[in-house]
């Protein structure tokens, strides 16, 4: 049985990795989620949600930091921690499979009571599904689960993946679809030039205009809706009692 998560996002540059990692921060914090979140990459995109008592570090692939990795998740500061999000930076696939063959952090994770779920967002185009997708669950399959966020911010059509074959791969494996509505672009950029979190953008105190604020809070509603509706999303991101 276990009883945390490990979530990673994973998927092609710039589809909404760490758009749907900042919406979850703010879910979590909503719901009191005691969690760790790390960021790896060039550039930490959740640097908004760190605190005095929140950092946001470097997650880094070298085999010298592995124990450091899971050290952190068993000592004093982590009792009592249920879940850990990972942002990754886009096409960033071959680098972790190489790096979590190296050091079995599948197997090591689920030593210390963590199962890890792939975050995938999707857009219209094709190397999503095919190119980073479906080589997930050929690498990891049953050892892992699957949460499919369409983004609608590119567009409503999925032509390479609804009704395609890796579509019923993610049935197969008991994956997770959920959908992120579009956001106009012009909202969109706004709120990330707040340099605020979501939550904080959406408040009287934020520099946006009432009418972009309403917008962006139903648009952040609707995603925090479509998690919380789904009890399989549920458990998969760590918002619920893990069987």
């Amino acid at each position: 049985m276990y009883l945390k998560r490990f979530v990673i996002t994973m998927g092609d540059a710039r589809v909404g990795k760490s758009t749907i990692s900042r919406l979850l921060l703010d879910l979590y914090r909503e719901n009191n989620i005691r969690l760790k979140a790390y960021y790896h990459g060039y550039v930490n995109k959740l640097e908004a949600y760190q605190t005095d008592t929140f950092k946001i570090p470097l997650l880094d692939f070298s085999l010298d930091n592995s124990d450091i990795i899971l050290d952190s998740l068993q000592d004093k500061e982590s009792s009592g921690l249920r879940l850990v999000l990972t942002d990754m930076p886009g096409q960033n696939l071959p680098q972790f499979k190489e790096f979590e063959k190296n050091i079995a952090l599948i197997d090591n994770l689920n030593s210390i009571g963590y199962r890890v779920t792939f975050l995938h967002p999707i857009s219209y185009r094709p190397d999503c599904p095919n190119e980073y997708l479906k080589p997930l669950f050929d690498t990891y399959g049953s050892r892992a689960d699957y949460v499919i966020v369409k983004n609608h911010y590119f567009g409503d059509e999925f032509r390479y993946y609804d009704g395609q074959p890796i579509q019923e791969i993610v049935k197969i494996f008991k994956g997770v679809e959920l959908n992120l509505r579009q956001l106009h672009y012009n909202y969109y950029q706004k709120l990330h030039d707040t340099g605020l979190t979501y939550s904080k953008a959406i408040t009287v105190d934020s520099p946006l205009y009432v009418l972009e604020r309403s917008l962006i809070f139903h648009w952040i509603k609707n995603f925090h809706d479509e998690v919380t509706d789904n009890a399989q999303a549920v458990k998969y991101l760590g918002l619920g009692n893990l069987e």
